[in-house]
Order: structure tokens, then sequence, then C-alpha cells
């Protein structure tokens, strides 16, 4: 799964999309570390402030916990 440059949809929403996709799936468990910036933007193409818009847009909606020097992680549930 990856953005598509075709679609009306801007790339950081795409992004978003995909990664939201694999946390309901289960493919990213809570408390797991998501895959680094460079590795995002290498695997899709895409700029780095694209990624990181991408990943705004999740911990706005308290999917992902970003922790400074350690990375990008899912949440854990809310109680």
């Amino acid at each position: 799964m990856t953005v598509d440059r075709f679609d009306h949809a801007p790339l950081y929403e795409q992004l978003a999309v995909i990664l939201r996709a694999k946390i309901q799936a289960g493919e990213l468990q809570p408390r797991e570390l998501l895959p680094s910036e460079s590795y995002l933007m290498q695997e899709h193409g895409l700029s780095r402030d694209t990624v990181r818009h991408a990943l705004d847009l999740l911990r706005d909606e308290g999917l992902v916990q970003t922790f400074a020097g350690r990375g990008t992680f899912v949440s854990p549930p809310k109680d």
C-alpha cells in the first residue's frame, strides 16, 4: 500500500490513511515503534515535511505519540 500521485487527496493525507489502517488492522500494535521518517520517505517517495505532516495528523487524532530522540509510537488504548 503506497500513496497515489494521481489521486486528488494530498499525499500527507494518503500516508496518514495508510498508517491509520495499519494501526486499526493491528499490523502496528500499541506502544510499537512506527517506521522512521527516513524509511517512510524512501518507501513512499515523499519529502520529510510530507511525512511529518502525516504523523502530525495521527498525533492530533491521538493514534501516535512522539518522543524526542526515541521516535513515534502507536498510542496505548484509551481507558
